[in-house]
C-alpha cells in the first residue's frame, strides 16, 4: 500500500490542464463544507477527509466511524450542503471511507424581460462522491487518495466528471508538535482547464499546554485555484479536555477582489462523539454561513 504515497504525491506534480467541459455548481463548493473553521488540509475535527483524503485515517484500534454535516447560508444566498460519510479499519493501517457531498441553491427565480418571475425556480447544484483511502505509511505520515464523482445541474442541463485527488498529513515534525498537511481538491480529469482544481497547505503547532487534550495552537494556511485567486487563513485553536475552540482570519483574493471573513468553531468530544458548530463571515455583506457536524467513531 505504499502506492498510496505515489498516488498523493501524483496529484501535486503531475497536475495537467484538461480539456473537459465545465461541471455545473463548482461555486457551491466554495463553501467551507466538511469543517469546523479549519484549514482545509488540517480538517479534523469535523471527522471526515472530503478536503484532505489523508485525514480519513481512523486513530488507532478504531474500527469503524460515521459522519453528517450540514451547511447553511442565509436566506439572502440560500445555498444549503449536507455530507454523510463512513469510514472503515482495515488491517495494515488502512482506512477506506465514502463520502456523498450534495450542495445546491434555493429560490433562483426564472425571469424574461423584466424582474418578474416566470414559472418554477431554475434548479442549480452539484453531487460528489468519494471513494477515499489513507494510511500511515511511514512514522508521523498520512498519505491519502480519493478517486471522486461530480455531476452537476442547472437549469435541466447536467454533466458529470471524474477525478483524483491525494493528501499528505506529517506529525511531530522536527521532534515538535507541529502538523503539516498538503492536498489538492477537484484536481484530475474533472479540472476543467484547470479552472476546478484547488490546493491547499497548512502549517500549526502546539505553543503551550502539556498534551493534546490541554492545549493551544497556532496555524497558517495558503489556498490557491487556477493561478486566478488565492486565500490566506490565520488561526488559533485550543482544546480544554472535552472542549474545542477555534478562530481565525481568512483573506482571499480573487479576480483583483479582496475579502476579509471571520471564522469561529465550537466543538465538544463525549465518549464516542463529537458535536460541532461552526459560523463564518461571507463576502459581500450577506448572511453569515453555519455548519453542523456530528461524528462518531467505533471500537
Amino acid at each position: 500500500m505504499r502506492c498510496l504515497n505515489f498516488a498523493a504525491a501524483a496529484a501535486f506534480v503531475l497536475a495537467s490542464p484538461s480539456e473537459a467541459q465545465r461541471v455545473p455548481g463548482r461555486d457551491l463548493l466554495h463553501f467551507p463544507i466538511g469543517t469546523l473553521a479549519e484549514a482545509p488540509s488540517l480538517a479534523l475535527d469535523a471527522g471526515n477527509g472530503f478536503q484532505n483524503p489523508a485525514a480519513v485515517r481512523l486513530p488507532d484500534s478504531t474500527k469503524f466511524r460515521g459522519t453528517v454535516v450540514a451547511l447553511n447560508t442565509g436566506t439572502d444566498l440560500g445555498v444549503s450542503a449536507q455530507l454523510a460519510e463512513i469510514a472503515m479499519a482495515f488491517p495494515n493501517e488502512i482506512t477506506v471511507g465514502f463520502s456523498a457531498v450534495r450542495a445546491g441553491i434555493n429560490g433562483i427565480g426564472r425571469t424574461l424581460d423584466d424582474p418578474q418571475q416566470v414559472g418554477r425556480d431554475v434548479p442549480y447544484s452539484t453531487l460528489v462522491l468519494s471513494l477515499t483511502g489513507a494510511r500511515r505509511s511511514v512514522a508521523h505520515l498520512t498519505s491519502g487518495i480519493a478517486v471522486r464523482y461530480r455531476t452537476g445541474e442547472v437549469d435541466g442541463s447536467r454533466r458529470s466528471t471524474v477525478g483524483l485527488d491525494g493528501g499528505l498529513i506529517a506529525d511531530h515534525v522536527f521532534g515538535y508538535d507541529i502538523r503539516i498537511g498538503l492536498s489538492s481538491f477537484l484536481w484530475g480529469p474533472g479540472s476543467a482547464e484547470g479552472h476546478d482544481a484547488s490546493f491547499s497547505t497548512a502549517l500549526d503547532a502546539r505553543v503551550f499546554g502539556p498534551d493534546t487534550t490541554h492545549q493551544a495552537r497556532m496555524g497558517y494556511s495558503y489556498t490557491f485555484a487556477d493561478g486566478a485567486s488565492a486565500g490566506h487563513y490565520f488561526f488559533v485553536s485550543g482544546r480544554y479536555a472535552r472542549w474545542i475552540a477555534r478562530g481565525g482570519m481568512a483573506r482571499t483574493n480573487a479576480f483583483g477582489t479582496t475579502d476579509t471573513a471571520l471564522r469561529l468553531a465550537l466543538a465538544f468530544r463525549y465518549a464516542r462523539y463529537t458535536v460541532g458548530l461552526s459560523r463564518e463571515d461571507s463576502a459581500g455583506g450577506f448572511d453569515p454561513t453555519y455548519q453542523f457536524a456530528l461524528s462518531g467513531v467505533f471500537r
